[in-house]
């Protein structure tokens, strides 16, 4: 399982929740996708993170490189005062005191 973590720096924040949810209704019709989250940082509105879990790095990069995820990108890209950045990470699990990869 990978974590994908997308920070974005909003002009308008409100706008910006607006088409992340409907970026996330899309994903969740994909396959791997797991699980999203939208944070928005309590001492600057305008950075909003969301965080996405997949069941594999080759299903988000499938999801990323999608139609419908290029077109969305389009709109959120409008939206922002600076390009978002991404970040992948796998995900680890701490069982009886020791790290085992779930990847």
């Amino acid at each position: 399982m990978i974590r994908v973590i997308i920070e974005h720096k909003a002009k308008d924040t409100e706008k910006m929740i607006e088409v992340i949810r409907e970026v996330r209704n899309e994903a969740m019709k994909q396959r791997g996708y797991i699980m999203g989250e939208t944070l928005v940082n309590t001492e600057d509105s305008t950075n909003v993170l969301v965080i996405s879990s997949w069941e594999s790095l080759d299903d988000w990069k499938a999801w990323d490189k999608s139609e419908t995820r290029i077109k969305m990108k389009g709109r959120i890209n409008e939206l922002l005062k600076e390009p978002y950045t991404v970040r992948m990470f796998h995900y680890y699990l701490i069982k009886n005191n020791k790290v085992w990869s779930v990847f």
